[in-house]
């Protein structure tokens, strides 16, 4: 597993706050679950997602390996259990929908998709949001800090051989690419970057971490210039058949 340390990332996050696209992107997932479907949350951080089926009435359960990120989410009154997406502590075909949003390419990925595939019910479903190539070699981040589209190159899994591998065993599966535009002023994103506020920003050497605050310095010495651009995902959805 790589060496981010989720603890610190989880203080980072209150430089994050969750878009309406996020918040949407949950919320639909939620609507098409019946009244108290049960939710896995894995790798769910601070629970901005749980937090949203919690109020349509549902059962999200969040998994993270961080305490710190526990320590929020239980402070917001969700369920949060402390354990890695490769070895879940959950008996077989007890959840309708498992979730990964940014968070599958923490750790071994084939495991925690095997580990998804045994937790989901019949007529159930597994739904990633993840990053590939298209996004991270182009990406606002990678400009000022080259390095990003290589780690997160070994990384992320490609979204292709992860739609494939689900497809080995399951027998609906889509891939959509959908995009999300970002603006934010200088004055929250270049803080934001010396949070570390993505994980990636970890990984990074020290000098070229410095090399990329300050030159993002030089560029927008105004810190209530705009800074717009676009995050490209990939989404899978992988459905189990009732049987």
């Amino acid at each position: 597993m790589d060496s981010v340390n989720l603890d610190r990332l989880a203080l980072a996050y209150s430089h994050r706050p969750p878009s309406e696209a996020s918040i949407e992107r949950a919320q639909r997932a939620g609507l098409l679950l019946a009244p108290g479907g049960r939710i896995l949350d894995a790798g769910g951080g601070p629970g901005n997602h749980s937090a949203v089926w919690a109020r349509q009435g549902h059962h999200p359960v969040l998994l993270d390996p961080s305490m710190a990120m526990l320590t929020g989410v239980r402070e917001r009154g969700l369920t949060g259990v402390r354990a890695a997406a490769q070895r879940m502590p959950f008996r077989s075909r007890c959840f309708d929908l498992v979730w990964f949003h940014l968070s599958i390419h923490y750790g071994d990925w084939t495991a925690s998709v095997d580990e998804a595939l045994r937790v989901v019910d019949d007529g159930g479903r597994i739904e990633i949001w993840t990053l590939g190539p298209d996004h991270y070699e182009h990406s606002f981040l990678t400009r000022w800090f080259p390095s990003v589209a290589f780690i997160d190159a070994d990384r992320f899994p490609n979204p292709d051989g992860l739609a494939a591998y689900l497809e080995g065993r399951l027998p609906s599966v889509s891939i959509t690419r959908p995009t999300e535009n970002v603006i934010k002023t200088a004055g929250t994103w270049i803080p934001a970057i010396e949070a570390g506020f993505v994980s990636t920003l970890q990984l990074l050497s020290n000098e070229e971490r410095q090399r990329g605050i300050e030159a993002i310095r030089r560029r927008y010495p105004d810190p209530s210039e705009q800074i717009a651009y676009e995050l490209r995902f990939t989404r899978i959805v992988a459905d189990r058949v009732r049987v």
